[in-house]
This record gives structure tokens, sequence and C-alpha cells, in this order.
């Protein structure tokens, strides 16, 4: 009798092993995005690494404006092709007026999460982003612009902390 229960036994898990899981459907906003120029004579790069598990989005993101690099992490919600960011910290500057939790200089006055109405989506391979009620919509895009998808952020990429804080968020602990 135990000879044919194992056999049964054997062949359920051949055939469960066997068939394949349903493939999940890609996440179009996951990935790493990067843009570079010449400024001053030096490189200069910009990026969002972006990590989607269903409709949450967590990202880090670092820009270059009025001779500086500004960093941030957000977390935002996608509904069909677009992210609405919804918190942000990190450097005060154009997206943010507070800083995250944990990375604020001691006399800081804004620390933890702001609120953000910024809202990315992707066109032709690219990252674009809008702001407020501005019209999400790639007719208007023309070649060239928005942030390009990367295999590899290189040595451009966010420092370990915000590799973790990444993980972190993903499992919904930001």
């Amino acid at each position: 009798m135990r000879l044919p229960i194992v056999v049964i036994l054997s062949i359920a898990v051949g055939l469960s092993v066997s068939s394949p899981a349903p493939a999940l459907a890609p996440a179009p906003l996951d990935g790493a995005w990067m843009a570079c120029e010449t400024y001053r004579g030096a490189k200069i790069c910009s990026y969002k690494l972006l990590v989607q598990r269903g409709s949450r989005v967590c990202g880090v993101q670092r820009y270059f404006a009025t001779s500086a690099y500004y960093e941030q992490r957000f977390v935002g919600t996608v509904k069909g092709h677009v992210a609405q960011i919804e918190k942000i910290c990190g450097d005060p500057g154009s997206e943010t007026d507070t800083y995250c939790t944990g990375r604020a200089p001691r006399d800081a006055e804004n620390i933890g999460w702001g609120t953000s109405t910024e809202k990315l989506f992707q066109c032709r391979g690219r990252l674009f982003s809008a702001s407020g009620d501005a019209a999400v919509d790639c007719k208007g895009v023309m070649t060239g612009m928005g942030m390009p998808r990367v295999r590899s952020l290189g040595g451009e990429g966010p420092a370990p902390e915000d590799r973790a804080w990444l993980a972190s968020c993903t499992a919904g602990r930001e």
C-alpha cells in the first residue's frame, strides 16, 4: 500500500513542479532611469530608482539644480500607467521642504514626510513627471525628452542606506 501512495505523490509533485506559475505582468515603473549632461566640464547625472510592487511604488531620486545635488525618497500609488507620489522627504529643494527622519541636520525644523502633487509616467521607454492637474499624456512628448530607462546606474546610484530603505519600503515599512 505504501508504494502506490509514493507513486501517486511523486506524480502529483512532478505535475505541480512542471507546471509553470502564471507570469506576472511587468511593473511598468520598476527600474532605473537616468539622464546625464555636462555642466562646467563635469558630468552631472540625475536619476530615479523605482521599485513597484502591485500598486505601490517606492523610489529614490537625485537631481542637480542651482549648482548642487538634491536627493529624496518617495512613496506613491500606481493607477494604470501613472504613479501618484503621495509623500516625499529628503534634501529641501523644489520637490520637498522636509528632511527624511534620521537624515536631518540638528537645527532642521521640517522632518518627516511631506506631501507631493507629482505624477510619474512612462512614454516610449522614458520616464516623465507632471505636477498637480497637468495632463499625463504621451501625445505631446517629443523624442529625446524625459529620462531614459537604464540597466544600471553605475557609480551614480543611491547610497547603501537608500537601497536598504527601498527594500524596507517595498515591504510596506517606510
